[in-house]
């Protein structure tokens, strides 16, 4: 999938990803972008966009064993592009609150409990209106932190566009993959999905021709948009005809 070219970005608060006209509205900015009336296509194309705007941050944090921001969905703005798309994920100031899953995991395994309150930058600042735990609000990791805002958002992309939840999963998944394979960081990937758990398959990767690819799982649905060809890694090519083609592509550098 070949993404169109940013412009101006107008800035709005993450929770619009849980209202169903304004998700359904900006699917269609995207559909009129890639000249497709299909809500499950240009659906499919946007989340492949706003998925890989919300974990690119998230995957290099984890990369430079740094603390990641709060993905809640109440401590983001996105920066939305005049086709629909999302551009960037932009956290509040305030919002680099959650330390590594693997340091909280660490702690909680040896039935160690961290004082959060002495260190705000150790905490998830918490505004979930739904009713939750405590918990939630200080010891929550970086990947039960992301599963807890895609579980939310997921849903509505689905109900809104006709795409299968699952197939959501998935693109989530592959994305994680690419932004780690694009800071070199291939394991900070697979650290981050195996946190996020739930329906989140752990992205694979393969060596082709001496260069490392993400084995996908998902499909953009970009070949079914008039005048584009199906993506050279999709998963639905045949697996000698893909291998050829990223042979190629390794080929070019």
């Amino acid at each position: 999938m070949v993404a169109q070219p940013p412009v101006s970005q107008a800035l709005v608060p993450g929770t619009e990803l849980l209202r169903p006209q304004w998700l359904a509205e900006r699917i269609a900015d995207m559909g009129i972008s890639w000249g497709t009336a299909n809500s499950r296509v240009s659906g499919t194309l946007w989340w492949c966009m706003a998925a890989s705007s919300l974990v690119d941050p998230i995957v290099a944090a984890i990369a430079a064993d740094q603390p990641a921001f709060n993905p809640a969905l109440e401590h983001i703005a996105l920066e939305i592009r005049p086709d629909g798309g999302v551009e960037r994920v932009v956290p509040e100031p305030h919002a680099y609150a959650i330390a590594l899953s693997s340091t909280l995991l660490a702690n909680s395994s040896s039935g160690i409990t961290a004082d959060l309150s002495a260190d705000p930058a150790s905490a998830v600042n918490c505004a979930h209106p739904e009713p939750h735990s405590a918990a939630c609000c200080t010891t929550t990791p970086i990947g039960q932190a992301l599963r807890h805002a895609l579980s939310r958002v997921i849903p509505v992309v689905a109900e809104v566009s006709g795409a299968g939840i699952p197939s959501l999963w998935a693109i989530v998944a592959d994305a994680i993959g690419n932004r780690a394979l694009d800071i070199g960081a291939a394991d900070a990937g697979a650290r981050l999905a195996r946190d996020v758990a739930g329906r989140l398959p752990v992205p694979r990767f393969q060596d082709i021709a001496g260069r490392t690819f993400v084995r996908r799982i998902s499909c953009c649905l970009v070949f079914e948009v008039p005048g584009c060809e199906m993506c050279t890694s999709c998963p639905k090519r045949p697996a000698p005809e893909r291998e050829a083609l990223l042979a190629e592509v390794a080929a070019r550098g």
